[in-house]
């Protein structure tokens, strides 16, 4: 029956009120598909953006929140990392306490440009050893950066039996100015290396001693409030406007206070591998080793190393790694004066460059390398392959994640597939049954079966567990099927639509001779389609959907559905990567949706109409 006559429609009111009904009916459906859109929105974003509440991401709109996006995945969230690299600072000269607040920086001319770096990369780069960059893009908070999917890719595709894919496995943080810091050994070793081979130059940051020595060593020694600047030209007689401005020496200064604050700085803090030792302190050296070790033979088990006598003992080389290393770090400690002691890292290769093609010395060894300014470069040169790295990689690690799981695909198909099947076969039999031979007990039962709607699926599931467990049925499909087969709901539902069929269907059944089997299956079933198919997408639903009790009652993970998968997804990574996993797991039930419509809005108009 119609809300309104034909003729209604025609008048101010009857139109007022239909456009009242489509205006609520657009305002619920928009309230649906927003938190939607939102979590779609999320999917693509990071922790870094993740606080935005607008459904197009900032970073596909605004060069500087993709630049912020890029930086952060880049030098893995780590500020000081970032600090020491780019010697970024805000511009009252204070550290920058947040990627949120980067800005990109203005392109220099002159002395020290992007067009010189790049040309200096070119040249000198190929040459560098391996601790001269660090590998960006590889460690990240709560989710898995570009670098480290290759190298997880790369370990299930070198070792299958012995890497599991339901983890994430780290990829080695290169931590190449810390003394403590050892090169990867192990198995993973030689991927790891192989793969760092094979890597394009963008993916690297050069190490910057001069970063380190001013934004870490002078502001524990001077501060890091304004009038820090001001008392190391003091001390030192310079003229440096801010922190930044301060380059590091490959030798001792003259003046007597800033040379003690290098030596200071070398002795306790940078590592063997970027420094070099004058010949001349090799009879030191070896008279330290003997004093240290005492015996030949204990030197070489201690440095694994043949030595034939102690004057065939040489300086480790740069990539040496262990107790050479130790040793020669000890030593360095231990000296008095700087004299004969040299370091070598990229902004000393830099600044000879400049002075080998003709720049004043003075002026060279005041250019800084422009690392933000070659971060931004890399961004305008590489930007669609960044923005769609960005705009896939959390559905990527979904899929790497679940794909990992040998079963997890498996025992969600099979388990709505049993869950359908159970509901169509159980429920339309039982309400057929009190349909057509309308037992005295069939309100009372009827009543019983709506009474189970009341309490919460919650209260019943330590009761089914016990009895489950009583059964042997854990962690088995009829643990997951058996308990949810019939439902007071849906035997209600069908019981009513039964009812409404034609009695002189089946008086004409009977009397040729039908069966009841027969008349189920070719009377009821074929009329019912419509209410059926709705029984059947609520089984799908509750089953697709189902965690705590698929958890509570398959704890064996061989037998975890995708949901309780995805629910330990929150264990290892962070709300973009969640909503990306709820994302993808809506799919299914919009294709079932999308597919089953026409079926599933008869099965909602038939019963109303009738």
């Amino acid at each position: 029956m119609p809300i309104l006559h034909t003729s209604a429609y025609k008048t101010f009111r009857g139109r007022l009120l239909v456009a009242g009904m489509y205006a609520v009916l657009a305002l619920g459906a928009a309230g649906t598909v927003y938190p939607f859109l939102l979590m779609l929105s999320g999917s693509f974003k990071s922790e870094i953006d993740i606080r935005s509440q607008a459904l197009l991401p900032e970073f596909l709109r605004e060069e500087t929140a993709l630049f912020r996006k890029f930086l952060h995945e880049r030098y893995g969230g780590q500020l000081d990392w970032f600090e020491s690299a780019t010697g970024y600072t805000e511009p009252d000269g204070r550290p920058p306490y947040s990627f949120e607040t980067i800005r990109l920086p203005e392109r220099r001319t002159g002395t020290g440009s992007l067009e010189d770096w790049l040309e200096f990369l070119n040249e000198d780069m190929p040459t560098w050893p391996a601790h001269f960059v660090q590998l960006g893009h590889g460690f990240g908070f709560r989710t898995i950066p570009e670098v480290a999917l290759l190298y997880m890719a790369r370990l299930r595709r070198d070792f299958p039996e012995a890497v599991r894919r339901d983890l994430p496995v780290r990829l080695p943080i290169e931590r190449w100015m810390d003394r403590a810091y050892q090169p990867p050994r192990g198995p993973f070793a030689r991927t790891y290396a192989a793969l760092r081979e094979e890597l394009p130059r963008r993916y690297f940051i050069p190490v910057s001693l001069s970063g380190v020595f001013a934004t870490r060593y002078l502001t524990a020694l001077y501060g890091r409030d304004p009038g820090a600047v001001q008392r190391i030209n003091e001390s030192w007689g310079t003229n440096y406007r801010s922190i930044r401005e301060i380059q590091l020496s490959p030798i001792a200064p003259a003046h007597p206070n800033a040379r003690a604050d290098w030596w200071s700085f070398v002795r306790s803090t940078v590592p063997a591998r970027f420094v070099r030792f004058d010949p001349d302190l090799l009879p030191a050296y070896r008279q330290f080793l003997q004093s240290r070790y005492g015996e030949l033979d204990a030197l070489r088990q201690a440095h694994q190393i043949a030595y034939a006598s102690w004057e065939d003992i040489g300086f480790p080389p740069h990539d040496a790694a262990g107790t050479p290393v130790a040793d020669v770090e000890a030593f360095l400690s231990q000296m008095d004066s700087p004299d004969g002691i040299s370091l070598d890292a990229p902004e000393f290769r830099w600044r000879a460059w400049l002075v080998g093609r003709g720049v004043d010395p003075s002026v060279a060894e005041k250019a800084a390398m422009p690392i933000l300014e070659y971060d931004a470069h890399l961004l305008r040169e590489h930007r669609n392959e960044i923005v769609r790295d960005l705009m896939t990689r959390n559905y990527r690690i979904v899929w790497d994640y679940l794909a990992g799981h040998g079963r997890a695909f498996w025992n969600t198909i099979v388990y709505c597939a049993l869950a359908v099947l159970t509901a169509l076969i159980v429920n339309p039999l039982a309400a057929y049954a009190m349909s057509r031979y309308q037992p005295r007990w069939t309100y009372k039962a009827l009543f019983f079966l709506m009474a189970t709607m009341a309490f919460p699926a919650e209260v019943t599931q330590i009761p089914a567990f016990l009895m489950l467990r009583e059964l042997g049925w854990l962690n088995t499909f009829a643990a997951l099927v058996v308990p949810t087969a019939a439902n007071g709901y849906s035997i209600f539902l069908l019981k009513g639509f039964f009812d409404s069929l034609p009695r002189d269907l089946y008086e004409s059944a009977e009397l040729d001779g039908a069966g009841e089997l027969r008349m189920f299956f070719s009377i009821t079933v074929p009329l019912s389609a419509p209410i059926l198919a709705v029984v059947a997408l609520n089984a799908f639903q509750a089953a697709y959907g189902a965690f705590l009790f698929a958890l509570l009652v398959c704890q064996n993970e061989s037998m975890w559905t995708l949901m309780v998968h995805i629910y330990q997804l929150q264990q290892f990574f962070g709300t973009p990567i969640i909503f990306a996993a709820l994302t993808l797991a809506a799919i299914p039930t919009l294709v079932v949706f999308v597919l089953c419509q026409r079926l599933i809005l008869r099965g909602i108009v038939i019963p109303v109409e009738r």
